[in-house]
């Protein structure tokens, strides 16, 4: 439904592999920031365009999120590593993090740290000890405006 909204360009969805506040995550890719004023999204965006992911959505947040054009498109195989204002923590050297600064809509992350993993042996334990990091696998491919 989203994808239907001129200006959103990209959509993926992911599940939590460590029980943290919100089971669910989907990153949306967004031309701008002007789009979530417009009447389009306003009619089908928001909580009520999520259909069938609606009932699964018991924490849900909207932030938007700069310094990146493009999200990263995760593999059915790999991991999505997540830090929610957490630049302090200690990860394996060869794990490469995006940064983005939360810029709007519900603002509840200041910064927000991805990357794409392989392998999540090396940060499983930090994950069941630090709420900060958030590790999800993929329900869904990338899936993009138009195709």
């Amino acid at each position: 439904m989203l994808l239907t909204v001129p200006g959103f360009r990209a959509s993926q969805r992911f599940e939590a592999v460590v029980d943290n506040a919100s089971p669910y995550l989907a990153l949306h890719e967004v031309a701008s920031a002007a789009m979530f004023e417009s009447e389009a999204y306003r009619n089908r965006g928001g909580p009520t365009s999520v259909g069938e992911w609606r009932s699964l959505q018991t924490n849900w947040h909207r932030n938007l999120l700069d310094e990146m054009d493009e999200t990263p498109e995760v593999p059915l195989d790999a991991y999505l590593l997540l830090l929610r204002d957490a630049r302090d923590v200690v990860l394996p050297a060869a794990i490469r993090v995006d940064w983005l600064r939360g810029v709007g809509l519900d603002g509840t992350i200041k910064e927000c740290g991805l990357a794409v993993l392989s392998d999540i042996g090396s940060v499983l334990d930090l994950a069941r000890r630090d709420e900060r990091v958030r590790l999800f696998r993929p329900i869904s491919e990338k899936v993009r405006a138009g195709g």
